[in-house]
């Protein structure tokens, strides 16, 4: 399996519809930490309203991709309102995410710009319209798919640059990677993943630290407790937990999961568990909002 297709699977990527159908007036958006957004305008006009920055037209048929960070507003531009199916992305269960994932800005792609994409874009809209039988199934799994080849785009044209995503179809910092997540209990250092990646212990701790913004034996660390937070979810005892993710001892991994997730393992199971139906995005519409300065897409 190649390395993305192996994050995707090891984190769990989850697309999941959250709304479609007609939108008239302000669409407003909240959610946890830790996801990214789809959203498809098959019909109308929106404005993209996101707090201190200018807002975003789009004028015809377009996707947006959408980073993690994003808290905004979908404005309708037109009295007839707009047409949009929304999805949001997120990798694994944890409220831990020791992966930042390099989308920076919202990315706008116009159905246009988009012809490879023409056919999937085509399927994704019937079966919105047709309203069979698991259809909400369907559409998770077809914008699942939209998100892979919109990250594997949005690297190649050099949209995305830093974070997770770009790192991992690094020819070098990739095979570091796999091995990572591979090997979660090896005794990793700075360098044998240097070895690794064929550069120096300098040379890589600089490109990693750049790209990722966490430092290598920081992400191993983070790693290390998102498979333990997984883990511990399943029910795995913390003894066995330890091993598996390369401490030495339950009381050694019970220290750094508290230093990292801010709760001893035990209590910060009982916290999740409770809390574990927050996650859903919250979406309401509101009436049409004040327009600010506009960046125009079409």
């Amino acid at each position: 399996m190649d390395i993305l297709s192996e994050f995707f699977e090891r984190t769990q990527l989850q697309g999941r519809l959250f709304f479609s159908g007609p939108m008239v007036g302000t669409l407003v958006l909240d959610k946890p930490p830790g996801m990214a957004f789809i959203h498809v305008i098959r019909r109308g006009g929106i404005h993209m309203v996101q707090p201190g920055l200018p807002t975003i037209s789009i004028n015809e048929p377009s996707v947006l991709f959408c980073p993690s960070s994003c808290r905004y507003q979908l404005r309708s531009s037109s009295v007839e309102g707009a047409e949009l199916i929304c999805a949001s992305f997120q990798f694994g269960r944890n409220s831990l995410q020791p992966f930042p994932l390099g989308l920076k800005e919202t990315l706008v792609f116009a159905f246009r710009q988009l012809e490879n994409l023409t056919p999937l874009l085509g399927t994704l809209i019937n079966e919105f319209q047709d309203k069979a039988p698991g259809r909400t199934k369907a559409l998770n799994l077809l914008l699942e798919y939209l998100f892979v080849l919109l990250v594997r785009r949005s690297v190649s044209e050099g949209k995305i640059s830093s974070g997770l995503l770009y790192a991992l179809q690094d020819g070098r910092l990739g095979t570091v990677f796999k091995r990572i997540h591979q090997e979660p209990e090896a005794p990793w250092t700075v360098e044998k993943m240097a070895s690794l990646a064929n550069m120096s212990r300098s040379k890589f701790a600089a490109c990693f630290t750049r790209i990722m913004d966490i430092s290598p034996m920081g992400y191993v660390t983070a790693w290390r407790m998102k498979l333990a937070q997984d883990l511990l979810r399943d029910g795995v005892q913390i003894k066995v937990i330890a091993a598996t993710v390369g401490y030495s001892s339950q009381a050694s991994l019970s220290r750094t999961f508290l230093n990292v997730v801010g709760w001893p393992p035990a209590e910060w199971l009982k916290r999740d568990t409770c809390g574990e139906a927050v996650a859903d995005v919250a979406a309401r519409l509101l009436p049409d909002l004040p327009d600010d300065s506009t960046t125009e897409h079409s």
